[in-house]
């Protein structure tokens, strides 16, 4: 019993691709990118290693990016030091409505400003004192 797939008969040669077809693929070979220009668009990697040493050229850098960055986490200032040097603001509102907590603050000490300027004395009040002099005014 003879299966399908041997048989010689089933096998067809393909046809020879049109002109227009051999056109098409010949211009896009024409403009397709240098290495370099990949290179740039970062679709290849800049490297001078074999091929079958790239993989471990990457992981060995992942590796070192990630030592790099755990030193620079373990050196951080803590959030306390930040508070000294008035980097952040000590509080203890979460820091969502901190935005809203500084607003709020501002607003208030701009109401007692005006109060304090509606409650000041006139010129006339002071003189009456005797606290300004009319010459002085």
């Amino acid at each position: 019993m003879e299966s399908s797939v041997d048989r010689a008969s089933d096998l067809k040669t393909p046809e020879p691709l049109p002109q227009e077809r051999l056109d098409l693929v010949s211009k896009k070979i024409e403009r397709r990118p240098t290495r370099e220009e990949l290179q740039e668009h970062n679709v290849l990697k800049k490297t001078h290693v074999a091929p079958a040493l790239q993989a471990k050229e990457m992981e060995l850098e992942r590796s070192r990016l990630e030592d790099k960055l755990d030193r620079k986490l373990k050196n951080r200032p803590t959030v306390e030091e930040l508070e000294e040097h008035n980097v952040l603001k000590k509080t203890h509102v979460a820091p969502a409505l901190q935005a809203k907590e500084l607003e709020l603050e501002r607003s208030r000490l701009e109401d007692k400003l005006d109060q304090k300027l509606k409650d000041r004395p006139t010129a006339d009040e002071l003189m009456e004192q005797h606290i300004l002099d009319k010459n002085e005014y």
